[in-house]
């Protein structure tokens, strides 16, 4: 067995609780003393069953089983206002170019551009960390695996592989303690739909951007209040709400790139390794302090794809030769991987020989990765816990001038400014949150000056302008405008065909989008048409719908398609709308030429995009007047 501080193995030695028979029990003491183990330190046992005597197969002592087990969490940090307290001054200078902000301190220089909402160029000690154009940005895509052909094809509908930011609120703050806050909200999205050519393992991916499809304010983007607190000696902490128009989309993963100068080649890391590891494929990885380089992370596969991933992370450092560099500290856990090629470089390369030179560092901090499944296999994506939705999301991380102690340079507490979070559910219901559970959160309506406080969620429904911000920092604000909600409560009445245990047709009601409707499959395959009625409780003026494919990327995708209205659920006459939809698995809106009058609707699935007869969908909703 092995005791580890902080990644490290402090004691070590044999157990030896002789001979166990078989279907027997044994309870063995670790010899340690709790007592003794250090307040701000972290502490695993590491349990190793080794072979007793050399066999034909293996040598004596070759590792049977092993098990890592958590013993005590680090607790006590100091703040980081606290931290860097004893530096010098915080110099804010004047810019001709509104679009930057440069901070000065003894020992750094960093600037930040107001227009994207981020670190545009960040110095230690006369050392470029971060080159010009080079800081974090939000991202939400990686190199397709073959196990992500069950939804690879959305990110680039969505746009995840082309963003583009723009901050549409900037705000600097000098606080007391000598820091300085830097507050932006930052709207995230592609110029326009694209998409990818080739499959997962054809070696002959391209990308083709679809610029007849311009994205708007209904297509999909994110929505992130980031809040930058420089301190003192010139660390950096990151707090980031994300949010995002549609909440029901996974993500490949969720987090921030950065790109970092080639000679910064020495990657350590404390967290899970040293093999990469994933959500779903993590457990056999230990949680350890790691030495290793950048060059190291690249793994031949025949054909390049995401690579690298190394889940729990508390921190990580890129360094020099000479030790220089930057560390970048978990606020909570991160998923982290360091590689030497983009994404767009993995994905476009056939075989690793295509590649291109390797050049700078591409540093992901990320919230979470969603793990690999085994869709390529058969057996399905990843289980719901292991996928990342682009619904609210909080991260964070610390940037810290390399130390020659990595370990306790580490041992810091974020104490930043923190954003808050302002989202609609999709019955209308408008909640603030944050990560600070006690924080007492006032907002306003509209042009209203009285400030409410925040007690229960806020029905907008009809839409409104609503501005938030907590009680005791109102300098930080978040103002959302949110349309109103055309759709309306409908209930389902008949369904045609549906699975009764898990592809119910009420799934298409219920404002999940990861529950389905799907046709009768277990018993028989039911043949088109496939339809479901809904009511909508009394005479509506009815003026279209919508339709949210399935977003686990199975099948049953809807192509062609009726609607019918009818004033008693019997009598339906003609459709009022037929047509077919586009093969992904965006929602779909339709807008009749009129409005037309009933209670009851019929919605009827005429074919599959693929041909077969199977019918489904995530969600289904009418419009009103």
């Amino acid at each position: 067995m092995g005791l580890y501080e902080n990644g490290k193995e402090v004691e070590s030695g044999l157990l030896n609780p002789g001979k166990i028979a078989p279907r027997t029990r044994m309870q063995v003491t670790v010899p340690y003393t709790y007592a003794k183990l250090k307040t701000d330190a972290e502490y695993f046992v590491k349990v190793q069953f080794l072979l007793k005597e050399d066999q034909p197969w293996a040598q004596k002592n070759y590792v049977m089983a092993e098990e890592q087990l958590p013993v005590k969490a680090a607790t006590g940090f100091k703040p980081m206002n606290e931290a860097a307290a004893a530096a010098g001054e915080i110099t804010v200078e004047k810019q001709a170019d509104p679009r930057f902000s440069t901070l000065k301190g003894g020992n750094f220089t960093v600037r930040f551009d107001n227009e994207e909402g981020t670190i545009y160029s960040l110095n230690y000690g006369g050392e470029t960390i971060i080159a010009d154009g080079n800081g974090p940005r939000l991202d939400a895509f990686r190199a397709f695996t073959n196990n992500d052909n069950w939804f690879y094809q959305t990110w680039f509908e969505a746009g995840l592989h082309n963003l583009k930011h723009r901050a549409t609120v900037s705000k600097l703050i000098e606080r007391k303690d000598g820091s300085v806050v830097l507050f932006y909200t930052v709207e995230s999205q592609a110029p326009n739909a694209a998409k990818i050519l080739g499959g997962t393992s054809s070696g002959k991916n391209s990308i083709q951007e679809l610029t007849d499809r311009k994205f708007g304010e209904d297509d999909f983007k994110f929505t992130t209040n980031q809040v930058w607190t420089v301190y003192r000696d010139g660390s950096i902490e990151l707090q980031a709400s994300i949010t995002s128009n549609r909440p029901s989309l996974v993500l490949p993963r969720l987090g921030y790139v950065m790109k970092m100068p080639q000679r910064y080649g020495s990657f350590t890391y404390y967290g899970r390794g040293p093999v990469e590891n994933y959500a779903d494929r993590k457990a056999g990885q230990f949680i350890e302090l790691y030495e290793s380089t950048v060059a190291a992370q690249f793994a031949n596969f025949p054909k390049p794809q995401d690579m690298g991933n190394h889940e729990d992370v508390r921190w990580c450092a890129l360094t020099d030769k000479a030790g220089k560099g930057a560390q970048f500290i978990a606020t909570s856990r991160l998923s982290v991987s360091a590689l030497q090629y983009s994404a767009h470089d993995l994905i476009l390369a056939g075989h690793p020989y295509q590649l291109p030179e390797a050049g700078d560092t591409y540093l992901h901090l990320d919230l979470a990765v969603t793990g690999l499944g085994g869709n390529s296999c058969g057996q399905g994506g990843p289980l719901t816990p292991d996928r990342v939705f682009a619904g609210q999301n909080h991260t964070g991380f610390i940037i810290r001038p390399a130390a020659q102690d990595l370990t306790a340079a580490a041992q810091v507490a974020p104490a930043g400014d923190i954003p808050l979070s302002v989202t609609r559910t999709r019955a209308g219901m408008v909640e603030l949150s944050s990560i600070d559970k006690n924080a007492v959160i006032l907002y306003t309506i509209g042009k209203s000056k009285a400030a409410i406080p925040y007690t229960e969620p806020i029905d907008l429904r009809g839409g409104g302008v609503i501005t938030a911000w907590f009680k005791n920092n109102p300098a930080i604000k978040s103002t959302v405008t949110f349309p109103k909600i055309e759709t309306i409560q409908t209930e389902v009445v008949y369904a045609s065909s549906e699975e009764v245990y898990d592809g119910s047709a009420k799934n298409l009601v219920d404002n999940d989008p990861n529950t389905i409707w799907h046709s009768m499959y277990s018993v028989t395959v039911a043949k088109h048409p496939h339809w479901v009625d809904l009511d909508a409780g009394d005479v509506k003026n009815i003026t279209g719908f919508t339709y949210l494919p399935r977003q686990d990327g199975g099948n049953g995708n809807v192509k062609d398609y009726t609607i019918h209205v009818s004033m008693d659920g019997k009598n339906w006459g003609e459709p009022v709308q037929k047509g077919s939809f586009a093969n992904n698995r965006d929602a779909k809106k339709v807008t009749f030429n009129r409005p037309v009058k009933g209670r009851y609707i019929r919605f009827t699935a005429l074919s599959e995009q693929s041909g077969q007869d199977f019918a489904s969908g995530a969600e289904l909703s009418i419009l009103a007047e």
